[in-house]
């Protein structure tokens, strides 16, 4: 048997294990096992490879990373248990390795620093599939061969035999089950990245189009002169992180636990906007153990089916199931962080038997401030109408802090912080409903995956809660400036202009 497994990256590791698994406790070894892995990148792929900055740091707590199992996988495969990346980073083993290796003093001192919710270099897990990758190939069986090709997969037919075939620059190779583990994959420019591109070559000015970060080359931008930046998601923290922190600048704690940012002198101004106008809400501190995961008490397989409409369930019914989880678990924490005298337990009783809610919370008596307000919560800004740019700074900066100190008390106390990681925790009952084709027709699903999915990435999948302190204090020391929503970017008199028309 023989197996192609393009990409290199962590779940093609997770698949070449798998494999070894298999073959060694389910199958009669009879017959050779031959796995070759594809990727220009080579083992841990685009994303984790090892020479990029060191600045660049991953977006999950270093002790919720693992390439081991144990027996919460309903493989039925044996498990193969080892340390997370925490555990590794931590360990004489990692220490070892890395020194080994001719990795860095700065990753071998940040890897004995690492924390067990903290946030390591990309660089650092990396090194931690590689070590992986090493000590699988030293368990592997000798009816298996294992190969990595470092080459760049052009093509994937069929032949004549009906047996997938892979082509590269450097030849053609044959199998009989290929896998394709591709990871992040750049699009073609659209036709407004194409007109950008084609004017910055017209113009002489630099355009860098959308890219993994750590591929960019940023040496062209030149300290002092503005750079724009369209986009606020994970990039744009990735981007401003080697434009300040990359070029040796640093933050120092003020009083109040909030940041000051120091200039080197070699940052470039920074002008970033989107159409949402704000970045990712950042991620809470982990509260939570080793595969907790928070219950639906109203998107429940029992309730779904009571509001199942011809085996169908209305898009609107699916929504006001999960906000009623999300208002839940807001308003206990709620009480708890700043009504002392209220009970949280009574609450909770009250708004699961009382099917008049609103009158649960109007008896409860919330300030104006502590109602949850989903369209706020999704779209703080879409009210906001006409603002000047020095204003808008004002109250992007306020809004970011404020969720700063809601994530900074945790994923299970922050009351926002704590109702937002329900997303991440209900996704099985997300893909249950998916996968049992609940939705009435194309139009539910598409605002599930059109309009809902987007809002719970918006939502859950942000930076470090330190990434959004940090871009706190670069705003107000002027380094970075956030436009209003509705950024434009336009070639205009041989320079690129950036605006937000509508608000401005």
């Amino acid at each position: 048997m023989k197996v192609g497994i393009i990409g290199a990256g962590p779940r093609g590791i997770l698949l070449t294990s798998q494999l070894f698994n298999q073959y060694k406790y389910h199958s009669d070894q009879t017959e050779k096992l031959s796995i070759t892995l594809f990727d220009p990148y080579g083992i841990g792929g685009r994303v984790w490879r090892t020479d990029q900055s060191d600045e660049l740091i991953m977006n999950s707590a270093a002790d919720q990373i693992t390439l081991f199992t144990d027996s919460s996988v309903n493989m039925s495969s044996k498990v193969y248990d080892g340390p997370s990346l925490f555990e590794w980073a931590r360990s004489d083993d990692a220490n070892q390795y890395l020194a080994k290796n001719g990795y860095s003093s700065d990753i071998i001192a940040a890897a004995a620093q690492v924390q067990i919710n903290g946030y390591a270099p990309r660089v650092l897990f990396g090194a931690y599939i590689k070590w992986f990758y090493e000590d699988l190939i030293k368990q592997q069986p000798t009816e298996i061969s294992t190969s990595v090709m470092k080459s760049q997969v052009v093509s994937l037919t069929y032949n004549d035999s009906k047996k997938p075939v892979i082509k590269t620059n450097e030849g053609t190779y044959t199998f009989d089950k290929v896998v394709m583990s591709l990871g992040q994959q750049e699009n073609y420019l659209n036709d407004d990245e194409q007109k950008l591109a084609s004017y910055a070559q017209d113009n002489a000015l630099t355009y860098i189009a959308p890219t993994h970060p750590g591929d960019a080359d940023l040496s062209g931008i030149p300290a002092g002169e503005p750079a724009i930046i369209r986009g606020l998601g994970l990039s744009f923290i990735d981007y401003i992180s080697e434009l300040t922190l990359g070029r040796g600048g640093h933050y120092m704690q003020n009083e109040d636990g909030s940041l000051f940012y120091q200039p080197s002198g070699r940052e470039p101004r920074i002008i970033a906007g989107s159409r949402r106008g704000m970045p990712y809400y950042p991620k809470p501190i982990n509260e939570k153990g080793y595969g907790e995961c928070a219950v639906p008490k109203f998107l429940t397989q029992e309730n779904i089916q009571k509001n199942l409409v011809d085996g169908k369930l209305p898009f609107d019914k699916f929504m006001d199931l999960l906000l009623l989880d999300l208002k839940l678990v807001f308003y206990k924490l709620t009480i708890n962080d700043k009504y002392p005298y209220k009970s949280a337990t009574e609450f909770e009783q009250e708004f699961l038997a009382n099917d008049d809610r609103a009158a649960v919370l109007k008896k409860f008596g919330f300030e104006e401030e502590d109602v949850f307000n989903w369209d706020f919560i999704v779209n703080p800004f879409k009210d906001v109408q006409a603002v000047g740019t020095e204003d808008y700074q004002s109250i992007i900066i306020n809004w970011l802090n404020q969720e700063v100190d809601d994530s900074l008390k945790g994923s299970k106390t922050g009351p926002l912080a704590a109702a937002r990681d329900l997303l991440r925790d209900f996704r099985p009952a997300f893909r249950e409903i998916l996968a049992n084709d609940y939705f009435t027709d194309q139009d539910d699903a598409e605002k599930f995956w059109g309009v809902l999915d987007s809002t719970i990435n918006f939502l859950i999948m942000g930076p470090p809660v330190v990434r959004t302190k940090e871009l706190s204090a670069l705003i107000r020391s002027g380094v970075v400036t956030i436009l209003a929503p509705g950024m434009e970017v336009k070639g205009q008199d041989g320079w690129f202009v950036t605006a937000a028309p509508k608000r401005n």
